[in-house]
């Protein structure tokens, strides 16, 4: 198939479009005059697309940089005729009259015309869009809009005959003091001209001018003026009105930030204020003398306490300085609760005596005394911790540094008394015996917290352990406990102190009583002939578990305790058959009775009247001497023979049955002492106004140790220690088969830390002993390298 008329090749071309031959100076002129419009807000007035074509032309005809520079000058001469028609009258009035409303005013025309400028430049970079995407692009010159702000920059405030950029940070700052001082300035004004510096880049092309021009001089001014604030202050503040306002001036500084200054300015700023009102004079603050810290803690100024910790803590410097003030008050209040304990460094030797014997009551009332003074020393202690826990939550933000000053401090104050381990288990003792007493339950926990909290400052633990255990015993066996809950409480918590290895003995006393419980109820449900008309309660205890009740008394008294026997009758009978009945469950075992440390409720009749005595076990078995004959008289010897109960330990019983309160025997001769001739007689005539009546057991009541009493404990807990030490090297030595001499005396000391802290004299000392005893030996190349000895 063919076309007769088809044209041989060829294409069909568009039709060549004609770029109208206009003069770019009238097109220019046009946009001069737009801008002109723009600046005289008749925007409304204008055709946003004639204008764009207008630039677009320009550009087109290669007259881009007509458009580009010609815009230029056209916003220079108004931004130069606006500055002298509107500012620079206003520079004028501020220098001859520098007042704030002149200030004010002068920033205010300078924030207008700059407002004004920004509204031009954005619909100028509209209008000029085109302009900016190809000419200033392929030229590498700054935006239109960008333009326009370097014009407001080098025309309004860097211009050399002007020097507006310097008055107009003159008169910022001049506003920023006048705020300073209570006047009230236009804030909103101070924000625009802010923002005009921040925005405006300097020459430099790096930072801006707030950064070059307002920033370090507002520094530079703060600086100073804090400086001359802090000298003043200090001549006429104390501590708490320092801080107070230092806190204040730090706030309001922070608050103009926020409302018309730069954030990396605050940060600045805040350096400032802290470095010349605070760090400085961190140490002058605190000692003002009558007004210092000292007061501040003395007052419990919780809230005042916080504010100054706040601004001391950003500041290591100052911070420093006020943990150690703290620490050093901390130790000046302990060492005044040490001074209420000199008393009990007096001499006090010889047994206690009862508070009825006359010449011993003086003595008697002083051991008292001193067991008050004990116990008011950890009280006080107490109550001192609680204070600073306070300050340390509400004040210090319970921060790590803070908390550890206040341990730190306490750890000094516990372990710089001796007794401190006998106070606080005395402590604990009285407590559990008697400070429990409507308490509720959250206070009950509060006050174990406490005490095993004071236990964790104590370096000596196994001293403690020593008082405590011997505290522990009497109360279990007396029964004086007012809370078995609160017993087993406290021994857990100082299981998760220091581990099982240190409760093992106290939860096997525990242990021995809940036996102890179940073997009397299996005794009293035995089948008997004839009934017991009495209950019989036996403890008993395993000797590993349980301390040495009695130890000052002599060994010879020892042994003659262990021989004491009740008076022949039912007693004696069902203590016997309490021992067979024992042995019968535990074969191969030993029961060795401790009449020292019991005690008896019984009835006795007075003529006509019936009286229930609580006694101890001792006076009870003398009790009982009197009552086959009405008549009897026995002298203390014919006691002593028929009891067997040491003759120290058989005087003071008689005494408090004699020459007491109550005075239930009678003696003759009546005198204070005891002697093995003085005659007894049960005192028929006997009357009190109580019914229930509890004859004085010095075992029974928790007291101060006497010198003597304590430098026997301190010879026992020594005699463990050594033990310990021992036991330690050995062990460290059978795991590393040889050490050098400084390495093992550091790892026994390491080792032996939650117990007690060992001297390294100790540890050589227990080394030379163990190589005594072939436990190790020096090596011949080096004495100093020790080998264990398999």
């Amino acid at each position: 198939m063919s076309f007769a008329n088809k044209r041989p090749g060829g294409r069909i071309l568009p039709v060549r479009r004609l770029t109208p031959q206009v003069d770019p100076q009238k097109q220019f002129e046009k946009l001069a005059t737009a801008i002109g419009d723009i600046y005289g807000h008749k925007i409304s007035q204008l055709s946003y697309e004639e204008l764009y074509r207008t630039g677009y032309n320009l550009v087109l005809s290669k007259n881009g940089a007509l458009a580009y520079d010609g815009v230029k000058g056209v916003i220079e001469s108004h931004l130069d005729n606006c500055v002298h028609k509107n500012i620079l009258g206003h520079v004028s009035a501020l220098r001859t009259n520098p007042t704030l409303s002149t200030y004010e005013a002068f920033l205010w025309s300078v924030r207008v015309l700059w407002s004004e400028h920004v509204t031009a430049m954005l619909v100028i970079r509209d209008v000029l869009m085109y302009v900016d995407k190809v000419y200033v692009k392929d030229a590498q010159l700054p935006a239109v809009y960008d333009m326009g702000m370097n014009v407001f920059r080098d025309q309004v405030l860097l211009a050399s005959h002007k020097r507006l950029c310097v008055e107009v940070t003159k008169s910022v700052l001049s506003q920023i003091s006048s705020e300073r001082r209570g006047e009230q300035v236009n804030r909103s004004v101070l924000r625009g001209v802010v923002d005009m510096l921040v925005e405006l880049q300097d020459t430099d092309r790096l930072r801006t001018v707030y950064e070059t021009s307002l920033n370090p001089q507002l520094l530079a001014e703060s600086r100073a003026y804090y400086q001359s604030l802090a000298k003043s202050r200090l001549a006429d503040h104390s501590a708490a009105a320092y801080v107070l306002a230092a806190q204040a001036d730090l706030d309001s500084e922070m608050d103009r930030v926020d409302a018309y200054l730069v954030p990396f300015t605050g940060t600045a700023l805040r350096s400032v204020v802290l470095e010349e009102l605070i760090d400085n004079h961190a140490s002058e603050i605190l000692t003002i003398d009558d007004a210092g810290l000292i007061e501040l803690l003395d007052q419990r100024k919780v809230e005042v306490l916080g504010v100054l910790y706040n601004l001391y803590a950003p500041l290591p410097k100052a911070l420093s300085t006020l943990q150690s003030r703290i620490y050093q008050h901390i130790l000046k209040t302990g060492q005044q609760l040490a001074a209420s304990l000199a008393p009990l460094e007096s001499k006090q030797e010889g047994p206690q005596q009862l508070p009825e014997s006359k010449p011993a009551a003086s003595q008697t009332l002083t051991m008292a005394a001193k067991t008050t003074m004990a116990l008011r020393w950890t009280q006080d202690l107490l109550l001192l911790y609680d204070i600073y826990d306070e300050f340390l939550r509400k004040s210090f933000g319970d921060t790590a540094d803070m908390r550890q000053t206040i341990y730190d401090a306490f750890i000094e104050v516990i372990n710089s008394n001796s007794r401190a381990a006998e106070l606080l288990s005395l402590f604990i003792d009285d407590s559990l015996k008697n400070g429990l007493k409507r308490k509720s339950e959250q206070e009950v926990e509060h006050l174990l917290d406490r005490s095993v909290l004071m236990f964790r400052f104590l370096q000596n633990k196994d001293a403690f352990e020593h008082y405590y255990k011997l505290h522990l015993a009497k109360r279990l066996l007396l029964g004086r406990s007012l809370s078995d809950d609160a017993e087993q409480s406290l021994v857990s918590k100082l299981k998760v102190e220091c581990g099982s290895q240190f409760t093992f003995k106290l939860e096997g006393m525990f242990k021995d009583m809940q036996l102890s419980a179940d073997l009397a109820q299996r005794f009293k449900d035995i089948d008997r002939s004839e009934p017991l008309d009495f209950d019989l309660n036996v403890s008993v205890l395993t000797p590993t578990f349980w301390p040495q009740m009695t130890p000052s008394i002599s060994e010879e008294d020892k042994r003659e305790m262990n021989t004491v026997k009740p008076p022949p009758g039912p007693l004696c009978d069902s203590i016997e058959a309490f021992a067979q009945f024992y042995l019968q469950q535990r074969s191969g075992r030993r029961l060795t009775w401790q009449y020292n440390m019991g005690n008896a409720d019984i009835k006795l009749q007075f003529g006509s009247r019936t009286y229930e005595l609580n006694v101890s076990t001792y006076q009870m078995f003398i009790l009982m001497l009197f009552s086959a004959d009405d008549d009897v008289s026995m002298t203390a010897a014919e006691i002593q023979q028929q009891t067997h109960i040491p003759e120290n330990v058989l005087a003071r019983q008689l005494q408090s049955l004699a020459c007491g309160k109550h005075r239930i025997l009678t003696k003759s001769p009546m005198s204070r002492e005891v002697s093995s001739t003085d005659l007894f007689t049960f005192n028929y005539n006997f009357k009190s106004a109580q019914y229930r009546i509890r004859l004085p057991m010095v075992s029974a009541k928790a007291t101060i140790e006497t010198e003597k009493e304590k430098s026997e404990s301190m010879a026992a807990i020594g005699l463990e220690r050594q033990y310990l030490i021992e036991a330690a090297i050995v062990r460290i030595m059978k795991a590393r088969k040889q050490m050098m001499h400084e390495q093992l005396v550091s790892e026994t000391i390491n080792q032996l830390s939650a117990r007690f802290l060992p001297t390294p004299k100790m540890v050589k000392d227990t080394i030379g002993r163990l190589i005594d005893r072939d436990y190790l030996q020096r090596s011949p190349d080096d004495l100093r390298l020790y080998k264990y000895l398999a």
